[in-house]
């Protein structure tokens, strides 16, 4: 049995020789697993399923291609795409995972987070993400021009850039006790 794991491509058409080995992963190796789990940062930015350009559109078309081959894709998101929703993940037919999920492989327990609740330390980022994974922001953000969301998504990857230059990587870094609770799930 073969089950694979893959997180943080940041898949972006900036980094076409990444999408072209994503593309070749899926076609060479994913089609002969049993299972592909995406634990989030798939993408650079999500900013909405209707946002999806020519890069969304041929990665939705290969995970779909993959299922149909009989290889469930399954996805958790990240804090790149935390946005991504299930208009693009019924197209490429994947499904969404929630953020930590317990999985049974081979009579085995798998704790499966993207990880970046356990940065518990980072006080500023954990403010941010609630605030972001919070439905109702997610709605009136989603309801701005594209435009919009392409300048926030800019202006807030660049306060990230400044923020974790600023403060010592313990901060930024996963706490270890956050990872010792986490693992007693």
């Amino acid at each position: 049995m073969t089950t694979l794991f893959i997180s943080d491509l940041h898949l972006d058409t900036a980094r076409p020789q990444i999408v072209e080995q994503f593309l070749a992963f899926v076609r060479d190796e994913a089609a002969h697993a049993d299972a592909l789990y995406i634990l989030g940062d798939f993408f650079e930015a999500w900013i909405g399923d209707d946002a999806a350009g020519e890069l969304e559109n041929t990665v939705a078309d290969a995970l779909a291609a993959l299922h149909a081959q009989g290889v469930p894709v399954f996805f958790m998101h990240g804090n790149r795409d935390f946005l991504l929703g299930d208009a693009w993940a019924r197209r490429a037919r994947l499904t969404i995972l929630p953020d930590p999920s317990v999985i049974e492989i081979e009579g085995e327990r798998i704790l499966l987070m993207h990880g970046d609740t356990l940065c518990t330390d980072d006080e500023a980022y954990q403010a941010f993400r609630t605030q972001t994974r919070d439905p109702q922001w997610q709605r009136a953000f989603l309801s701005r021009t594209l435009a919009e969301r392409r300048a926030f998504a800019a202006q807030a990857r660049a306060g990230s850039q400044r923020h974790t230059r600023s403060v010592a990587e313990v901060i930024t870094d996963v706490n270890p006790d956050a990872v010792q609770t986490a693992l007693r799930m």
